[in-house]
């Protein structure tokens, strides 16, 4: 029973690190996805020029392999009284986290 003090003030110290550890990872994270959504952003605006934008979303990341990682992001785009949703693919390095490519395509 002396113990369990103990046992309990180390669970709650091995809770606080990982927590730490994930807050890390998950801002580095959200301001990667937030570079390549202001090129994606901005893709999208010029090739739709004129149009009107709405339900803006971050669709997610995908690993296509050891050289590149391809964000996703959707929008629903209104132009010349025609609705139809577009969707904008960012390539980039992982590691170096240069951009490869941008396309953008209605689906």
């Amino acid at each position: 029973m002396k113990s369990l003090p103990y046992t309990i003030a180390l669970l709650f110290c091995g809770l606080i690190i990982v927590s730490m550890a994930a807050k890390g990872h998950s801002t580095d994270t959200n301001e990667s996805v937030q570079k390549w959504e202001k090129l994606a952003w901005s893709k999208i605006q010029d090739e739709y020029k004129g149009a009107s934008f709405s339900d803006y979303a971050y669709m997610g990341r995908t690993e296509v392999n050891d050289e590149q990682t391809k964000d996703v992001f959707r929008v629903t785009v209104r132009q010349n009284g025609d609705t139809f949703s577009v969707r904008a693919e960012v390539y980039f390095h992982p590691v170096t986290k240069h951009m490869i490519s941008i396309n953008v395509f209605r689906l």
